[in-house]
């Protein structure tokens, strides 16, 4: 399954939930980012290495896919996978089989692959950046994400959900949200997506210091992402001294 999307929609959430309601649910899942992990890295930690297949390599190891046998391995930021691991990719999804780094021995991996990208992948076929063979091996499905500013009715949802995660977090009352608040929220066109609407729904409840949440403390929020934190800072230890006063005095 390739998942497609800006970044911050989501796609690791969709991955979790096709593994979560697939018959490999009680396997192991396994999530690689294919930017975090050096190059010079990254094909070791996937599929291991013989002991003297480099200098340091005193024993043999046992990559990461090698590890989830039987579960299902999601590769995040696959567009920005290195040339040099996309073959071995290939192989894994053609054969079902690996080499440890330095090896001989073909030794055989049953995975689920699930991948991500928020990369133009038709143009970095065009530009030879990525391999034409693994891009069709890898979308037998493809679920593409919109972006936040396309699903505007998903925002009151969501809004109810990340209000309710952060005041439990917090240790308070969900004070809810105005409907003017709620209106500031839908006519930003969120170019973070869904994780800036989460970013930003944890700050507006902090600046709302248990009231319902304001249009006045959603663009506060908003802003506060452009500018130092030195206004998040005091409204959270104004809160939390409000809370210890509470609690004190209780």
């Amino acid at each position: 399954v390739l998942i497609r999307g800006e970044s911050g929609t989501g796609k690791e959430l969709v991955a979790r939930a096709l593994y979560q309601h697939s018959l490999r649910a009680q396997k192991p899942f396994l999530v690689i980012n294919c930017v975090a992990i050096p190059e010079n890295l990254l094909e070791s930690e996937l599929f291991g290495y013989e002991k003297g297949a480099f200098t340091g390599a005193a024993h043999r190891r046992v990559g990461k896919i090698e590890q989830v046998h039987g579960g299902t391995v999601f590769l995040d930021e696959i567009g920005d996978m290195p040339s040099s691991i996309q073959s071995k990719i290939l192989r894994l999804l053609q054969e079902k089989s690996i080499e440890r780094l330095g090896g001989r021995r073909t030794i055989p991996v049953d995975v689920r692959i699930l991948a991500a990208t928020n990369r133009d992948l038709e143009t970095a076929l065009a530009e030879g950046r990525f391999r034409e063979d693994l891009y069709y091996r890898l979308k037998v499905v493809t679920i593409e994400l919109p972006p936040l500013r396309k699903r505007v009715d998903d925002i009151p949802l969501l809004t109810d959900f990340f209000l309710a995660r952060y005041a439990a977090e917090l240790g308070m009352d969900n004070p809810g949200i105005t409907p003017d608040a709620v209106s500031t929220l839908n006519s930003h066109p969120w170019p973070g997506n869904v994780r800036e609407l989460a970013n930003t729904l944890q700050k507006s409840l902090i600046f709302s210091r248990g009231a319902p949440i304001r249009a006045e403390d959603v663009i506060q929020a908003l802003s506060a992402e452009k500018i130092p934190g030195e206004t998040d800072s005091r409204a959270a230890e104004d809160i939390i001294r409000r809370w210890m006063r509470a609690a004190m005095s209780g």
